[in-house]
């Protein structure tokens, strides 16, 4: 159904129906044209025997000339019977026949053998001197005629139908394939692959060719303002971080030498803002690092299952002092390629958010094995409208109603990043009430 629908193949499709209508009209009219002309081609002929001999002003002439024109003449060109009461009968036709004036005479009602006679005949019948003339032209031209175009229609238009249909099919078909690298590579840039390009041959001068540069300039450019931004967002996160560990060095120095007081109290505040913001400069550190893909390198078999299991007996305990329920189903191993680390900060990561911005309930850790595993948290809480949802996963994104609570707005922006290092697809759908977060591993 996909190829029904290509362009270029509806194109060449129309092309050929259109090819094919046209020559089916063109030698229609030429075989209407040429038989109307064949048609009263016998029609002169006939016309012209009666007036020869009707001309004749002699009964013994007629009958001679009529006993000379049918000894000249082959029954499948011309039959002519000339009958005198009381006298033999005239011509090659040896009875009577039914026909009137202009009717068109089969050779099957013909009293002769049917190999020596055309396969129709134009009559006239009437009275010619003392007798009546019958006179029958042999219409094989018309018969012949048909069976021409048709042997020239199955010999010339079949051929060229098939060989056009080949050469459209075939070059509809790398049009289709091109117009498909272009789609692909599109699907690709929008989901994040930012190095994707479209392959370009010599076929570069025509208007896909000119498409697919377009597009490469367009993705090299993106790439490079991506790349630029990335390398801003880590220099700034690199050359502050170190500033800011320091001042928090110094709060806890002051911290430790204030007297309690309202200025202990202070102090304590500040150094806690600022392990959030050197915190938030490692979290973006590490997303820069994660989507430059060398961590691909070290990549070994994990168990999903065995690491969500780990996890959830870390996170039982705060789970139950902040009033949830950490439930894990586990369907039997989950074998993925990837950092066991980073699996594991990822997994983390969802549990901690579950358990930062849900009120008290139940959260479910879920891992399914299979060729592609699947790795599920849900919670059910507030969850994030579908309006939302794509926007959670940018950096230092946060909705209106956890702007109060802790966080630096980079734990699912962490998530969307190890998901893309281990080519998995992240999904985030309506638990009802509730988030639920879905990360599929390819096989």
């Amino acid at each position: 159904m996909t190829a029904l629908r290509s362009t270029p193949l509806r194109l060449t499709a129309t092309l050929i129906v259109v090819f094919t209508l046209f020559t089916l009209a063109g030698y229609g009219a030429a075989y209407l044209v040429t038989r109307a002309a064949l048609s009263r081609d016998v029609a002169a002929r006939l016309e012209q025997t009666v007036e020869t001999v009707r001309s004749i002003p002699e009964q013994e002439e007629i009958a001679e000339r009529v006993a000379e024109i049918a000894a000249s003449s082959a029954p499948r060109d011309l039959l002519l019977r000339y009958a005198v009461p009381g006298e033999p009968v005239i011509g090659n036709l040896p009875a009577t026949v039914a026909a009137a004036s202009g009717a068109i005479v089969g050779h099957d009602d013909l009293p002769l053998p049917e190999d020596d006679l055309a396969d129709s005949y134009l009559a006239w019948e009437g009275v010619v001197g003392n007798g009546t003339l019958t006179l029958l032209v042999g219409r094989d031209s018309l018969v012949g005629l048909g069976e021409t175009f048709s042997q020239v229609l199955l010999f010339s238009l079949l051929p060229a139908l098939l060989l056009a249909s080949l050469i459209g099919a075939l070059v509809a078909r790398k049009a289709r394939n091109r117009v498909e690298n272009i789609r692909s590579t599109l699907a690709r840039l929008t989901s994040g692959h930012h190095e994707a390009r479209v392959p370009v041959g010599p076929e570069v001068v025509d208007d896909l060719g000119q498409i697919a540069l377009d597009v490469n300039r367009m993705a090299g450019a993106q790439e490079m303002a991506i790349e630029s931004l990335r390398q801003v967002s880590a220099d700034i996160a690199h050359d502050l971080k170190t500033p800011i560990q320091r001042v928090a060095v110094l709060l806890e120095r002051l911290e430790d030498t204030a007297p309690p007081g309202p200025a202990h109290t202070i102090i304590a505040s500040a150094r806690a803002e600022t392990s959030q913001i050197v915190e938030t400069f490692r979290s973006l550190l590490q997303i820069a690092q994660l989507e430059s893909g060398q961590a691909r390198l070290a990549f070994s078999d994990v168990d999903l299952a065995a690491l969500a299991t780990d996890l959830a007996d870390v996170y039982g305990p705060a789970s139950e002092d902040s009033g949830h329920s950490l439930i894990t189903t586990i369907d039997g191993p989950a074998i993925v390629k990837g950092d066991r680390t980073l699996l594991g900060r990822l997994i983390a990561n969802l549990i901690e958010n579950a358990l930062r911005h849900t009120p008290p309930g139940s959260i479910t850790l879920r891992v399914a094995g299979g060729a592609s595993p699947i790795l599920i948290v849900q919670d059910d809480g507030p969850g994030i409208p579908e309006a939302e949802r794509s926007r959670v996963l940018r950096r230092l994104y946060r909705l209106e109603h956890s702007r109060t609570s802790e966080g630096s707005g980079l734990g699912l922006s962490l998530v969307a990043a190890i998901a893309e290092l281990h080519g998995a697809r992240l999904e985030l759908g309506d638990a009802a009430p509730g988030l639920t977060v879905t990360l599929t591993f390819a096989g």
